[in-house]
């Protein structure tokens, strides 16, 4: 396990790290057309991030204490004692997660989509305490209050405010909000 993990995971998690400050810096919120040089840097980082960083050591992080601490050196705001499984996150400026946050297998804060052959980059907040269920995303320009529990095979449309305290399930076409007092 040492050798891989300091001849391939930790190489190939400081390589991408390194291409995504050098290429990029911070990502900002912005909406640029889809075939120029700042969206080609932008897919280059995230398909090297999770074609090299993600199966050679992130994966195997999923639901540690590491995780979290590799995807600050990104620059994703994750708050403290944060459980992720998953490593969903593409644009790692527009994200921030709240303290105590737990987010599921294979659940993402989207902060991009190609819309109209526009790339448009958001952030994405998840308030402390927060719970985002497996296979759920969370499109950008959206944030979820404090103690908000986003339920499983669900999607938070781009925008939405999520009240402290609300659980949310399904999709716009069938949802269903209720909030604890």
């Amino acid at each position: 396990p040492f050798y891989y993990l300091f001849f391939v995971g930790v190489p190939s998690l400081l390589l991408t790290v390194m291409l995504k400050w050098l290429f990029v810096g911070n990502y900002q919120s912005c909406q640029t057309p889809m075939w120029t040089w700042k969206v080609w840097r932008y897919e280059a980082i995230t398909t090297t991030y999770e074609g090299l960083s993600v199966p050679f050591l992130l994966r195997y992080l999923e639901g540690t204490s590491w995780l979290p601490l590799a995807l600050r050196l990104f620059g994703t705001k994750i708050g403290k004692r944060a459980w992720l499984n998953t490593t969903d996150i593409t644009e790692f400026d527009r994200v921030e997660i709240g303290d105590d946050a737990a987010l599921n297998l294979e659940c993402g804060p989207q902060t991009h989509l190609f819309e109209d052959r526009v790339m448009k980059i958001g952030p994405v907040y998840i308030g402390a305490r927060s719970t985002i269920g497996a296979r759920s995303i969370v499109l950008y320009g959206s944030r979820l209050g404090e103690d908000t529990k986003l339920e499983p095979l669900s999607l938070v449309m781009k925008g939405e405010k999520l009240a402290a305290g609300s659980t949310w399930e399904g999709s716009p076409v069938r949802q269903s909000v209720t909030v604890n007092h």
